[in-house]
């Protein structure tokens, strides 16, 4: 009988069916305490990984630090899926697109699909294919934050390469076609889907906005922060409903 050997990178023998994934590693543990019985699983070169169960239907869920960026996402994914995962949820930052009250600091975004602005998935995919979040996962995700009275905006995320763009007002070139929020994952984790047949999904919480020139250090830092941590709750409580109530279909 063949030995199994961990993933190279993660360092996992298996990972459960559903898994969270997070590209903060320091998001990964506040997620895991979110669930019960959970405990560090594998920390290699900054990738860590939680398991644990969901209060209230005991499922069980692997936590995953994808890091920052589609690349490693990729690498992420795809280690995650040999070793057993095919559910994939994003919990995410984002910054907001456009203006409005119910675009600041700590709103939730469901994103429906997302904007290829990156070289990875141009590798699984052609670029004319369309980055699209599952629509099992998408409607299971909203249906589980109106179960639970957390406001949501839905919309295509922008997914780019490059944080810092020597072009303050790229963004608008997205914006103007109706792009609500922008983060650097969400699309090759949508290709990564549909290439492997999987379930995939993103909930983003925005930690400022783009057009009105807000982040969280703006302003008032420590209630900025607090919002976006109010938000952050609130995501992870509806992904984790959403794998409690998920139904294959």
């Amino acid at each position: 009988m063949a030995q199994i050997k961990p993933q190279p990178h993660i360092k996992l023998e298996s990972v459960d069916r559903f898994c969270l994934i997070s590209g903060n590693p320091d998001r990964v543990s506040i997620i895991a305490s979110y669930l019960e019985e959970s405990q560090l699983a594998a920390e290699h070169r900054g990738l860590v990984s939680y398991k644990g169960v969901t209060p209230k239907n005991h499922v069980p869920v692997t936590v995953l630090t994808t890091g920052m960026g589609c690349p490693s996402t990729a690498i992420v994914l795809e280690e995650a899926y040999r070793a057993g995962g095919r559910f994939f949820l994003r919990i995410g930052s984002c910054g907001a697109l456009q203006a409005g009250e119910e675009m600041g600091i700590g709103t939730i975004f469901i994103p429906q699909a997302a904007v290829r602005d990156e070289g990875t998935s141009s590798q699984l995919a052609p670029i004319e294919f369309p980055a699209v979040a599952s629509p099992e996962v998408h409607r299971t995700l909203c249906d589980s934050a109106k179960k639970k009275n957390i406001p949501y905006n839905l919309g295509i995320v922008w997914s780019t390469d490059i944080y810092y763009s020597p072009d303050p007002n790229q963004y608008l070139k997205w914006a103007q076609y109706g792009a609500v929020c922008v983060e650097m994952e969400s699309s090759t984790l949508f290709i990564f889907g549909s290439l492997k047949e999987v379930f995939t999904g993103t909930i983003l919480t925005s930690d400022g906005n783009l057009e009105e020139k807000t982040n969280i250090y703006s302003g008032n830092v420590e209630e900025n922060y607090s919002q976006f941590q109010e938000g952050v709750k609130k995501s992870i409580e509806c992904a984790i409903e959403a794998i409690d109530s998920f139904k294959d279909s």
